[in-house]
């Protein structure tokens, strides 16, 4: 956990949240891979996640470039992600990447979640909570007893926690996933998003005019 102010916004979650935030302490995350990809998400790569393990749950967050599908690189402790809208991508609008959470909390039962999404890219942080089972009904959740989910979300969706983020304004943006036995925090873990700007498309035509010009003196060394 940080030490920066979370401004609350509540909902219908305030007395859970309320309970949770005094929670016990948890340990620093890790990264890398899950211990179980593809089993809720079908076809899930696995790997780049920020984890955390303690007591018998895993919890992991991390990001992925929605045009590409690449799984961005969050090794340094923050997730660096473009700004803007994807051109490619077809159906409602979507941002440049997704936020994407994993859940495994084994055979524990009377777990509940809470998922925190900052629309705040400054230095504090402005978290709107949500229970993601209840928010997310397509998320995939293992067979059987309920004992864990997936899922991947568009940040320009109207369903993220806060609704949809203003795609073309850049700065870090902070992601928490926790889990709770009563008002007792079980597990946490938590990653930051740093949005690049968007290029003026001013940028854009001296980009190509450079690029122009280099191909032009290569022509006429050729030549």
């Amino acid at each position: 956990m940080t030490a920066r102010s979370k401004i609350l916004t509540l909902g219908s979650l305030g007395a859970a949240l309320a309970l949770g935030l005094f929670g016990s302490a948890q340990a620093v995350a890790s990264y890398g891979d899950i211990a179980a990809p593809g089993v809720y998400m079908p076809l899930i790569a696995n790997g780049n996640w920020t984890i955390d393990t303690d007591n018998g749950i895993e919890l992991a967050l991390r990001a992925k470039n929605r045009e590409t599908f690449e799984l961005f690189d969050g090794s340094g402790g923050t997730y660096v992600a473009p700004g803007g809208l994807c051109t490619t991508c077809t159906g409602l609008s979507k941002a440049m990447w997704n936020y994407e959470f994993s859940v495994n909390s084994g055979s524990l039962t009377g777990v509940t979640y809470l998922l925190g999404v900052d629309h705040d890219p400054t230095v504090g942080t402005n978290f709107t909570w949500v229970d993601p089972i209840a928010l997310f009904s397509d998320s995939f959740v293992a067979p059987g007893p309920y004992n864990g989910f997936q899922n991947s979300e568009n940040v320009a969706f109207p369903s993220t926690p806060g609704g949809a983020f203003d795609t073309s304004v850049p700065g870090i943006y902070t992601f928490t996933l926790q889990a709770f036995n009563g008002s007792t925090m079980l597990a946490s873990t938590t990653m930051s998003v740093q949005v690049t700007p968007v290029p003026e498309p001013a940028t854009y035509g001296l980009m190509l005019a450079g690029l122009a010009a280099v191909g032009f003196m290569v022509s006429r060394r050729r030549a």
